[in-house]
């Protein structure tokens, strides 16, 4: 497997100052990087190829979002968005669409906004991972995986949103955060083995189970991720079944989103992964 290392720490400097952050990004000894589509735009896919080449990097995959209902409400606007990123990534080698069904439009802003009820529907699940699904298809007609990373919401109502694309999207496969399965609950490592034949791409995160389990909203959860290695999440059997699962190809991708704003932690967090690869 590839490691690679999320750029959303970083938010629009990967757009402003691309050369600068990729530069710093090869020093932490991965092998590529996540960007997202809201940060670094769906235009300059053939610039950025050229830069990610100049420092040994790959684009591992890139992130869009949408809201889960827009799948019911307004089908074409993320049609549009997934095929923006399907252009995007024919440059690319790994041509991977990492995809976020949101709950909400900002959850870790506006805790107050209500969520949708038919994301708690099992008959609306089902429509809203059918259309991702004819989604799915259509981007892998040219190449382009549809990938969809997780957060917490999918796995309230007994995993309503997540068994509804394990059962309904047979096209859509996943970018497993492990971290967010496992601070809801549901142990990443079992899901892995369950699904191998669905999951080659995951994000790396670390919490300590005491902490997230006095949390109650997103935003919380979100303050209470740590530094690989500092929280309590068992990597030696995770980063196990990821290599058996993955052998050369998938990448297990660090994520940090909080916390302080440098290379230095992603340095660490690889040597760490590296380490108990081994």
């Amino acid at each position: 497997m590839k490691i690679g290392c999320h750029a959303v720490l970083f938010t629009d400097r990967i757009a402003k100052e691309t050369e600068e952050v990729l530069k710093e990004f090869e020093k932490t000894g991965c092998q590529g990087v996540e960007i997202g589509a809201r940060f670094f735009g769906v235009e300059k896919s053939s610039y950025l190829k050229e830069l990610l080449d100049q420092y040994h990097l790959q684009l591992s995959g890139l992130h869009v979002s949408a809201l889960w209902t827009d799948l019911l409400d307004d089908p074409q606007k993320v049609e549009e968005a997934v095929g923006k990123a399907v252009e995007f990534l024919q440059v690319m080698p790994n041509k991977n669409i990492i995809f976020t069904g949101m709950a909400q439009n900002d959850p870790s802003q506006h805790p107050e906004e209500g969520i949708d009820p038919r994301l708690s529907d099992p008959a609306a699940a089902e429509k809203m991972a059918g259309k991702l699904n004819e989604i799915a298809a259509k981007a892998k007609e040219s190449g382009v995986s549809v990938n969809y990373h997780n957060h917490c919401w999918e796995f309230d109502q007994d995993g309503l949103l997540f068994m509804a694309l394990i059962h309904h999207a047979p096209e859509v496969r996943f970018a497993l955060d492990t971290g967010w399965a496992a601070g809801s609950g549901w142990d990443p490592a079992d899901l892995l083995e369950k699904y191998p034949d669905r999951i080659s791409y995951v994000h790396l995160r670390d919490f300590k189970k005491e902490d997230m389990e006095k949390c109650r909203t997103f935003a919380e959860k979100q303050e209470n991720y740590l530094d690989l290695g500092k929280g309590n999440m068992d990597y030696e059997r995770l980063l196990s079944v990821i290599k058996k699962n993955f052998g050369d190809n998938g990448w297990a991708v660090i994520e940090y989103e909080k916390g302080k704003v440098d290379f230095e932690r992603y340095t660490k967090a690889v040597s760490y992964v590296r380490e108990i690869l081994g």
